[in-house]
């Protein structure tokens, strides 16, 4: 049912104005018209009464007091007079004390269409629900302005006031990206509820093309850092100068941080699979450049968000390294934001070390990659390599496949022992060969007497038909050992 408030407004079809009393006191549950100030003693206790004798607006003070009491004891929720412009200061003293709205209109108002209006209202009429719908939708047919202007617009033509909200689960939801942000909000009426959805969607859309306009730099500087990672040498110069058009410091320090994405770590989500995971990855996606984009870093620095295959980049740069610090604190943020949207995404994060210009940029995602491979294989969220580049260089021969061929080759004819001896022959010689052939020392490492270290390595190298005193088979060999011991 509908309140006193709900008259009143620039939307209305009648132009009520408010004398005196509540608004939003008592519901409206019915009309009823008499000739005069007179025959309010006689109305249905609970009806809204319209006065409809224009000679109101000429009426004596007291008579006003007197038909107000009256209509108060009557519990009468409005009354509604002609032609009245004020109200003499004891008749609002009463009626804001009993709690009686006081409501007027113009004396050449059609007596006759308020009172078939405020039925209309008050039984909430399907007819005068549709036409403030339809006058609603004619708004949205020509939106225009900011979401603020256009809500604005429709309220007055709904005769309800419609608001924004930041909540996601009130109201119609308004989606930007992907995502709900918000919803449209208004109070419980016919026509409100005929058009929430399409004032929701009006919205969505104005915000979904100002959130592009926005991000479009952004969109176009993600696909030339993809290019700048896997250009051909002869296209460096021309990319690089559409990369410093568009923004992008090429000259600068860039530290990749490369996203594992479970379909990335294992089977690519554009190749064979499922529209679902499919589109899962595509919402991923978005949500990590939504991120990136909504994150706030210091000015001098940049961070870009790019797609690679089905991987995706965390690029950030500055005229000086980005302290690793602050690496892995955006990382973890990044992290937290894709798990609270995403909940069920496998995710490893690989972060590249700091080097300078295009060639650094490459090298930079090269490391990256090679150290979300390590995350992958170690089970773990993150993997950042250590300062030596010595793990760089084991994850970079363990993730090519060349070299992978080239360790399991020579390694063979241990793996040959079964996993459990190979790995025990593995191991001991890993260390034998890292304490330069030392029996002492590699004892020492594996908390093993010396000569059972001996009898070991001789079972080892009889196995291998090499010589481990050859410094490049040794070299080799430890190579391939710290390589398999890393997996």
């Amino acid at each position: 049912m509908p309140y006193v408030a709900d008259l009143l407004g620039p939307g209305s079809v009648i132009p009520f104005a408010l004398l005196a009393g509540p608004t939003a006191e008592t519901e409206l549950t019915a009309v009823a018209a008499v000739e005069s100030l007179r025959a309010v003693a006689h109305v249905p206790p609970g009806a809204l009464v319209v006065v409809t004798g224009r000679s109101t607006a000429r009426a004596a003070g007291y008579q006003v007091d007197v038909a107000i009491r009256t209509a108060a004891e009557r519990g009468v929720p409005a009354l509604l007079l002609i032609g009245v412009t004020e109200l003499p200061r004891t008749a609002a003293h009463l009626a804001t004390r009993a709690r009686l709205a006081v409501l007027s209109v113009p004396e050449d108002v059609d007596v006759a269409k308020a009172v078939l209006h405020l039925g209309q209202v008050i039984r909430s009429d399907a007819a005068d629900a549709l036409a403030r719908a339809d006058a609603a939708l004619d708004v949205l047919r020509t939106p225009g302005e900011s979401p603020a202007g256009l809500l604005a617009r429709v309220s007055e033509a709904l005769g309800r006031p419609l608001s924004l909200t930041d909540e996601a689960d009130e109201g119609e939801p308004v989606w930007v990206a992907g995502r709900c942000r918000g919803g449209v909000t208004g109070p419980k009426d016919d026509a409100v509820r005929l058009v929430l959805p399409a004032v929701a969607a009006a919205v969505s859309l104005q915000r979904t093309r100002a959130f592009e306009r926005e991000t479009a730099p952004e969109d176009a500087r993600s696909d030339v850092v993809s290019e700048l990672i896997v250009f051909e040498r002869a296209q460096a110069g021309q990319l690089a100068e559409r990369a410093r058009m568009l923004g992008f410091p090429v000259d600068e320090v860039h530290t990749v941080v490369r996203v594992l994405t479970g379909a990335s770590a294992g089977a690519s989500p554009v190749s064979g699979t499922a529209h679902a995971d499919l589109a899962e990855y595509r919402r991923l996606a978005e949500t990590f450049a939504l991120h990136v984009h909504q994150t706030r870093h210091p000015a001098h620095e940049q961070w870009n968000a790019a797609r690679m295959a089905a991987d995706l980049l965390l690029v950030a740069s500055s005229r000086t390294e980005v302290p690793e610090k602050r690496i892995r604190e955006a990382v973890t943020a990044l992290s937290a934001a894709l798990a609270a949207e995403h909940p069920t995404a496998e995710l490893h994060f690989g972060i590249g070390t700091a080097h300078r210009a295009i060639d650094g940029l490459r090298q930079s995602a090269l490391e990256a990659r090679a150290a979300a491979d390590v995350a992958v294989r170690m089970r773990v969220a993150v993997h950042a390599f250590d300062a030596t580049g010595l793990s760089r260089i084991l994850a970079a021969v363990s993730g090519s496949p060349i070299s992978r061929r080239a360790v399991d080759e020579l390694l063979a004819p241990l793996d040959e022992l079964g996993p459990s001896q190979a790995t025990e022959a593995i191991t001991t010689l890993g260390a034998y060969l890292a304490a330069r052939g030392s029996l002492k020392a590699a004892a020492a490492r594996l908390c093993l007497h010396p000569n059972t270290v001996g009898y070991r390595i001789r079972r080892i190298s009889a196995r291998l038909t090499t010589d481990l005193d050859d410094p490049d088979t040794a070299f080799a060999l430890q190579l391939a050992c710290r390589v398999r011991l890393q997996d």
